[in-house]
């Protein structure tokens, strides 16, 4: 029998189906499959998005992409482990940072009060863009404010579409590790309906279809340059589809059916 110390729930059990469901699956229960598959799972995922940044040249920032992973495999149920979230969320922060970074050193460049004012309006912007596109992804946030303190590495203009691709893998590998116990994305009360297998909405099955396909065209650019920028605009394309398809609904949505 599993045993409860206040908050903490201990369950000694073998790894089986019963041991990946949402009651025991998470945070506040310390159990043999989250422990080893999801600590599995976060660290070959991030190994994964490593190499294939160093086999194709695209840079990521690898601190908010290990959170993701993290989540990713071991709190697969929250809201911000959802394929949208850590795409967007990702796509998002890293143009919030831009942003937060170019204002302060505007504002306060030279002074000793710029990199404290360049990492409170890059977390400001991330935290504003992520809330608008429903997006929220907590790792994100740091992808907005390292480039406060330190230097990218890659160009500035591509930072949010590598870092997108680097959030794309991390999904990708997220939907094949999980399924094989259980639904990913998971079910919850605003994804009850599936889409080609999936408990997501028909735009966002899409938008991650072509954010995954823009991914591997991205990675042949040192075997095949040209499918590169093919895959460049097809990934931002990808996160419009995921980010915006909730401002389409509420315009097409009669007012009615809003209140």
């Amino acid at each position: 029998m599993p045993k409860k110390f206040n908050s903490v729930q201990i369950r000694v059990r073998s790894i089986c189906r019963r041991e990946f469901a949402r009651d025991v699956y998470r945070p506040g229960v310390i159990s043999l499959s989250r422990i080893v598959w999801g600590s599995l799972g976060a660290g070959i995922a991030l190994a994964i998005i490593g190499m294939l940044s160093k086999v194709t040249g695209i840079g990521v920032l690898f601190p908010p992409l290990a959170a993701t992973c993290f989540i990713n495999s071991s709190c697969v149920y929250l809201r911000v482990a959802r394929p949208k979230p850590v795409i967007v969320g990702h796509f998002v922060s890293a143009m919030g940072g831009l942003a937060g970074v170019w204002t302060g050193e505007l504002l306060a460049g030279g002074t000793d009060l710029v990199i404290p004012l360049k990492l409170s309006l890059a977390l400001l912007c991330a935290a504003l863009l992520m809330q608008v596109f429903d997006a929220d992804h907590p790792p994100a946030a740091a992808t907005a404010v390292i480039p406060a303190i330190l230097p990218l590495p890659m160009p500035a203009q591509l930072f949010p579409a590598y870092m997108a691709w680097g959030a794309t893998i991390a999904v990708l590998f997220a939907l094949v590790w999980n399924r094989v116990w259980f639904e990913f994305p998971a079910k919850d009360d605003d994804h009850c309906v599936k889409y080609a297998g999936l408990y997501m909405e028909k735009p966002q099955v899409w938008g991650m279809s072509l954010c995954m396909v823009s991914m591997v065209l991205m990675s042949c650019q040192q075997v095949a340059p040209v499918f590169y920028p093919i895959g460049l605009w097809g990934m931002i394309l990808g996160v419009l589809l995921l980010g915006m398809h909730h401002f389409v609904v509420a315009l097409v949505t009669p007012k009615t059916e809003n209140h």
